[in-house]
């Protein structure tokens, strides 16, 4: 089966974020503090509907499912306090949960289209709970810039998803191949910030990495389903909260980790 032009391994996806950066830099020349703050990233739920080997959910015990969602009032608050701040760049709606199990996740679109109008917004999600008209309200009625599909179980996925994306404009969403061979597909294993220990990351491999510099908080904010803002974006233990968007201000909150 040939791969259709909207799947993307990592370096095809690599190409695509660099491209998107140099779009922020050249639309956001605002001198502020704030401008360096290339990707907000959204957690919209606690819920998701699979146990993959390389996430935390695999094992229910350090990562059980949780009824745990944000709202659409949540969701305006972070949008107007971003836009307050002339935020132009990338809403991520990604997080740790799967974004379609939010009964209120189209509303949530809305939301950060209404007060981002000059924002990218992605989501990701795996596809399970994907309709037609799904996609379609998504896209065309809720802003929805760009929806990545991530392929989990093989390339055969591909037939079922081009049905129902067969009207959605390819420059409107993307699959991302993340089965079988991990580092080929863009998957990168890491332990979550030390949450998990089943996938194969030698202690060695942290060990070496102490020490160096990680450039993420500087660039990237994670916003938990509850406001929080999390120094690392890949703090699935959440030991490390700097910040609550629902509360404090987006300067404050990036300030207190920046400087």
């Amino acid at each position: 089966m040939k791969i259709p032009t909207v799947a993307v391994d990592q370096y095809d996806f690599l190409e695509h974020r660099r491209n998107q950066e140099a779009a922020h830099w050249s639309r956001n020349t605002k001198d502020s503090p704030l401008r360096s703050i290339l990707t907000v990233e959204i957690n919209t739920t606690e819920l998701c509907n699979r146990t993959c080997v390389f996430c935390p959910r695999h094992d229910p015990e350090v990562f059980p499912n949780r009824n745990l969602h944000m709202t659409v009032k949540g969701a305006a608050t972070i949008a107007k306090e971003l836009a307050n701040n002339d935020f132009r760049g990338k809403i991520s709606l990604s997080g740790f949960g799967e974004n379609l199990l939010n009964p209120q996740f189209p509303e949530i679109v809305s939301a950060f289209r209404e007060y981002l109008p000059d924002a990218t917004i992605e989501c990701n999600t795996n596809g399970d709970r994907l309709t037609k008209e799904y996609a379609e309200d998504l896209i065309s009625q809720r802003g929805l810039d760009i929806l990545y599909i991530n392929l989990y179980d093989g390339i055969e996925q591909m037939e079922h998803f081009d049905v129902i994306m067969k009207d959605i404009p390819k420059a409107n969403y993307k699959y991302r191949m993340h089965w079988g061979d991990f580092e080929k597909h863009g998957l990168i294993l890491n332990n979550r910030s030390g949450v998990m220990d089943w996938v194969g990351v030698e202690e060695s491999s942290v060990t070496a990495l102490q020490g160096k510099p990680c450039h993420y908080p500087f660039y990237k904010m994670f916003v938990d389903w509850n406001g929080d803002v999390l120094f690392c974006s890949n703090d699935w233990g959440r030991e490390h909260v700097v910040g609550n968007l629902l509360q404090d201000s987006l300067y404050d909150v990036f300030c207190s980790v920046s400087l």
